[in-house]
């Protein structure tokens, strides 16, 4: 009952802070610009003539379907070993797998002139999970802590009978549930206005998950070759697959939410607190950027702040590894267990009165 109440006055602070305010704004600001992007784009498909969908796709995805299985049985027989011989191997079953999603599903592909808003969401929400969100987080909760410190009214609660780490905790909760929910209704007002301007069609079009890559070292080359392999990849619907996504970028801003609350506690200015974890997560950026190829990247948590990109392959492109989404869910769990114990140790010894 104690921890709820705290839950409870931690809430209504955070709704009267002049932060939330910023970042709501901050957060408009961003919808806006998708917008203005999304506008553009459609003006520019505008000018292509209209096409209409082939009438006989089914016949074309059966034909297809036909061919490409026979050429895969061809190449299944042995394992490629070359950069070149994967990338063929990997083509045939993804049109094996498209075909059959469409034949089973009734998904005919969109007209070429029409903008899937569901993918121009999705590729989009990836790009902001890195960048913008992360960010907004920070300035929602870095100084949750700090602040209180800054202005001399921790000293308050302190004194009240509630232990530090029931204080401690509620605040915590109050940070991760505000930064996960505002994470999540970002990524809706982001489709909201995508099918708003580029129209509804796409909900079902195929969205691949699980697809592992696999690097070749090609002689002569500085960097061995990235290739995506569609053995284990599963095929959901585009509607499915961004409601998967909207959590998983929910879960990420946890972590972020969870390190921006350990530098609020560890430093007692809400400007130097929040300095600290923006700074945290650009030089994670930067590190993980120029270390490109190497396995311990893996390890840094701005690695994985796209959690959706570790299921679909796309992370691994980008740091040069082979990365999965269990990887990066523990790697984040890591990060956010040690950071909060630091932060639940140094909060309980702290001497706040005399401070």
């Amino acid at each position: 009952m104690t921890l709820w109440r705290v839950v409870q006055n931690e809430w209504m602070k955070l709704v009267r802070r002049r932060r939330l305010a910023v970042v709501v704004a901050l957060a408009l600001c961003l919808v806006g610009m998708f917008a203005l992007g999304e506008h553009h784009e459609k003006q520019i498909y505008s000018r292509v003539p209209t096409q209409a969908a082939s009438a006989d796709w089914k016949a074309n995805a059966k034909a297809d379907l036909a061919a490409a299985q026979a050429q895969l049985s061809l190449l299944e027989r042995r394992s490629p070993t070359s950069a070149g011989a994967a990338q063929a191997l990997a083509a045939l079953q993804q049109r094996v797998q498209e075909d059959r999603y469409r034949l089973a599903h009734d998904v005919g592909p969109i007209s070429p002139n029409l903008l899937n808003g569901w993918a121009e969401t999705s590729q989009f929400v990836g790009a902001a999970t890195k960048t913008f969100i992360p960010l907004l987080v920070v300035i929602l909760v870095g100084d949750m802590v700090a602040g209180e410190m800054t202005q001399g009214t921790i000293k308050l609660l302190v004194v009240r009978p509630v232990r530090r780490r029931t204080l401690l905790l509620g605040k915590w909760l109050v940070s991760v549930a505000s930064s996960a929910a505002l994470s999540f209704l970002l990524c809706f007002a982001f489709l909201g206005v995508a099918l708003a301007i580029d129209g509804p069609q796409g909900a079902m079009q195929p969205e691949w998950l699980n697809v592992h890559v696999r690097f070749f070292t090609q002689p002569g080359a500085l960097q061995p070759t990235p290739v995506a392999l569609y053995d284990h990849a599963a095929v959901w619907p585009m509607w499915h697959a961004f409601l998967l996504q909207s959590a998983l970028v929910a879960g990420a801003m946890v972590a972020v939410a969870s390190i921006a609350f350990t530098c609020s506690v560890l430093f007692p200015s809400a400007m130097v607190s929040t300095s600290a974890a923006m700074g945290s997560i650009i030089i994670g950026f930067v590190v993980a950027a120029m270390a490109r190829g190497q396995s311990w990247v893996r390890m840094l948590f701005t690695t994985h702040l796209s959690l959706y990109g570790d299921l679909a392959g796309g992370t691994a492109f980008t740091v040069g590894s082979p990365v999965t989404l269990a990887q990066g869910v523990a790697v984040l769990l890591v990060w956010t267990v040690v950071l909060l114990a630091a932060a639940f140790l140094r909060f309980g010894r702290q001497d706040i009165l005399n401070t």
